[in-house]
């Protein structure tokens, strides 16, 4: 016995090495065993490793460095200060601890944001954090959808994109939930490329989930993703079940994007707030067409129409800063793409076509639908808030990524094919130049997000009209009201909500009054509320002011002291 196993294992030791098929920096390569030690395969999993651990440092490092000096959007803010009062506002969104207004959307988000305010007190380093994990997170998920389908060194390259990706860092510095969507949408590439791997339907199904809960996030903005998802979700079917895999991804996304929405509707009018920017209270018309339609016009929606709509609307250099922020990178990951398929297309058509019907290359389609589909809509909108650009970023940043792959080794898969580039002169020269394009993209990258690190700078373009003088002295001279102060509408009185942490009586939703007239006058006599609160901007003569807000100006007068502060005369 022990003889037979000793002849084995020397027939074994003298034959010639088995050949294995290893996937390195997304090529085959043909190695033998006994050419490559387990130490130096080790070692350069360890030093991969240890790149994409640096990666994440400087990715969390620039987005929680001096965030307590960042200021809140006051809107939500005081959304999750109401939220924290009770199960019902937790559950609705109430904007005022009241219960009578809610946001404009879902409230997946803001329930973060809710526990980590519990946890760490109602700060803007809570309120903060949930959105700075979420934009590391994003690097780190990012780097996981691209390594197995084109290699460590494109995925690095890609999470370096957008760990210093200035709109990146600017968002996830902000308190608003658009970082979050973005790591959802990377999660779901993943659990794409999962799918296209194996050809099995759950890995669809489960990114299909994902994006549903993207939808509870911020609503129409994951749609820049969606179709490229939902093309590689086909893709990725087996032979014959294609049908199958439709109906249960396009169920799946609908059950799980909308039953936030189905159950809140359900609760009676009267026992559920008012969501902002619906009509006659419907949740359902704030989903669909408040969030969704208007967005791509200019009915309803906010934000900047700095540059118009237009193609190189992402490259000027206004106020909002899109060419900083974004344009420069955005500009490069399109040249550099370019290029790359250029060099594809050089190696013939009919070997690009058999690399597009692979799985990776079915991924690369995915990656620049995404990427074409967020530069067309953003593009077009009439009017575009900075934070929407988040939606984008991973796509800009994977096609960089995938990229500088390609052209880094100039289309070419094989060993010998590799060692043949390297002695040529040309491929030389273009490495040279990558180079250059990295290191001045990172320097120019760097210099925005310290710029955007100093000046404190957020994504809310919404004004605080509130002070905290204001806050004091309705403390002081409330006199035990049930409300605090009555406002023209919500903005106008937001900021005092996420300070104080007390009921409000909002006039005026977007489409129409809240509080009636007669309910107002009632409020009034009964001593529920005494001061109303004029912002700058509000008409209060005319046809085209409500008259609710018309009474309200009429029977209160100026406080002195306090500008826009009045008290109802019959208080």
């Amino acid at each position: 016995m022990t003889h037979d196993l000793d002849a084995r294992l020397m027939l074994t030791a003298c034959s010639p090495p088995l050949q294995s098929r290893e996937r390195d920096h997304g090529m085959e390569l043909t190695i033998s065993p006994v050419e490559t030690p387990l130490r130096s395969s080790l070692g350069t999993r360890w030093a991969w490793w240890l790149a994409l651990s640096l990666v994440l440092v400087l990715a969390a490092a620039l987005r929680l460095l001096s965030i307590h000096d960042v200021s809140g959007n006051v809107f939500y803010d005081a959304a999750v200060r109401s939220m924290g009062t009770s199960w019902h506002d937790f559950f609705f969104g109430a904007l005022e601890p009241s219960g009578t207004v809610s946001i404009d959307k879902p409230p997946l988000d803001l329930w973060l944001q809710v526990a980590t305010t519990r946890v760490l007190g109602f700060s803007l380093v809570g309120l903060h954090l949930p959105e700075a994990l979420g934009g590391v997170a994003a690097c780190g998920l990012l780097f996981g959808a691209l390594r197995r389908p084109f290699g460590t060194a494109a995925a690095i390259s890609a999470a370096l994109a957008l760990a210093v990706l200035p709109v990146s860092v600017l968002t996830a510095r902000s308190d608003t939930m658009d970082s979050v969507l973005a790591a959802l949408e990377i999660a779901a590439l993943w659990l794409s490329w999962r799918a296209l791997e194996s050809s099995r339907m759950r890995w669809s199904v489960l990114s299909a989930a994902m994006m549903g809960l993207a939808f509870n996030v911020k609503l129409g903005e994951m749609l820049i993703a969606l179709p490229a998802l939902a093309l590689l979700w086909l893709w990725a079917a087996a032979p014959g079940t294609r049908a199958r895999v439709l109906l249960a991804t396009t169920g799946t996304f609908m059950v799980v994007a909308l039953s936030w929405t189905a159950i809140a509707s359900l609760t009676p009018t009267r026992e559920r707030p008012f969501p902002i920017g619906s009509v006659n209270g419907s949740i359902w018309h704030v989903t669909l067409v408040y969030n969704g339609l208007d967005r791509l016009s200019s009915h309803g929606a906010t934000g900047t129409v700095e540059g118009g709509a237009g193609p190189l609307r992402l490259l000027s250099a206004g106020p909002m800063q899109y060419r900083t922020l974004i344009g420069v990178v955005l500009l490069a990951a399109s040249l550099l793409g370019l290029l790359a398929l250029a060099a594809l297309f050089a190696q013939g058509c009919e070997r690009l076509l058999r690399s597009i019907h692979s799985p990776p290359g079915r991924l690369a389609v995915g990656i620049a639908v995404w990427f074409l589909t967020g530069l067309v809509a953003f593009s077009a909108m009439e009017r575009l808030q900075v934070r929407y650009l988040e939606a984008l970023a991973p796509a800009i940043c994977a096609v960089l990524g995938l990229s500088l792959s390609v052209l880094w080794h100039g289309g070419e898969s094989g060993r010998a094919r590799r060692s043949a580039s390297m002695r040529s002169g040309g491929v030389l020269g273009l490495r040279i130049f990558l180079v250059c394009v990295v290191l001045g993209l990172l320097v120019a990258s760097l210099s925005k997000d310290a710029y955007v690190i100093h000046r404190a700078r957020s994504d809310s373009l919404l004004t605080d009209f509130s002070t905290l003088a204001l806050s004091r002295y309705l403390r002081d001279h409330r006199d035990g009201t049930h409300y605090e102060i009555a406002g023209a509408n919500i903005n106008d009185v937001v900021g005092l909500v996420a300070r104080d942490d007390l009921p409000v009586l909002v006039l005026n939703s977007v489409d129409g009054p809240l509080t009636r007239t007669k309910s107002l006058q009632a409020q009034v006599a009964g001593h529920r509320v005494r001061f109303y609160f004029v912002a700058p901007h509000p008409c209060h003569s005319g046809r085209h002011c409500p008259y609710n807000q018309i009474w309200a100006y009429a029977h209160s007068i100026p406080v002195p002291g306090q500008p826009g502060l009045r008290r109802f005369t019959g208080s």
